[in-house]
């Protein structure tokens, strides 16, 4: 067991190093993707708004909910609302609460991601440059330079994809629970309305 993790290392190692340089902003791509993947995730997985399901109880529960004291929705609700126009003001301000730091953790999320094949495929072109000028150098067989600069070629563009892909997964995640969050304020909103229509 001990020699095949130490054999999985050292196979690892020298994937590693024939991938070239642009293995190290690849990992630090990944490190930054996983990173924001993970805190943004985590941010929405625990929001009270998500946590107690707002936007899918029904008006009766809703005002179970609010009825408890020490609920923290009821910072949210317009308590006494005089109008319409003040519980719609009064949730706008609760939307730039919590909806735009999200979002522009999306967009850089989304910027990381595409920028993984991207420097997967800066890859490419310098393994390719590099089995070019393998092809003419005089030292050395040509086939040995030839093969490093292909293997480069293949490995930046396949760790980019691979960097890439499952993120891609985790982010359509993240935009379906900030949809999510966006429905349960609509949700408080409306409930919000029909008490200050009473």
């Amino acid at each position: 067991m001990l020699n095949e993790s130490h054999s999985l290392y050292q196979e690892a190692l020298r994937v590693w190093i024939a991938g070239g340089w642009l293995m190290l902003p690849l990992f630090g791509l990944a490190f930054f993707m996983y990173y924001t993947a993970l805190d943004l995730y985590l941010r929405l997985r625990l929001h009270f708004l998500l946590r107690h399901k707002v936007c899918q109880l029904s008006d009766d529960a809703l005002e179970a909910e609010l009825s408890n004291r020490l609920s923290i929705l009821k910072r949210l609700i317009v308590a006494e609302p005089k109008s319409t126009i003040e519980v719609r003001r009064h949730f706008q301000q609760v939307r730039q609460e919590y909806l735009p730091v999200i979002n522009r953790r999306i967009r850089f999320l989304a910027i990381v991601i595409t920028a993984g094949p991207l420097v997967g495929l800066l890859g490419t072109v310098t393994g390719m440059l590099s089995t070019f000028s393998g092809m003419v150098v005089q030292h050395g067989t040509k086939f040995d330079n030839m093969i490093e600069g292909i293997s480069e070629a293949l490995i930046t563009t396949q760790t980019g994809l691979l960097v890439s892909i499952p993120a891609l997964v985790v982010l359509s995640f993240i935009i379906q629970r900030r949809n999510q969050l966006e429905r349960c304020i609509a949700r408080l909103e409306y409930y919000n309305v029909t008490l200050a229509c009473r």
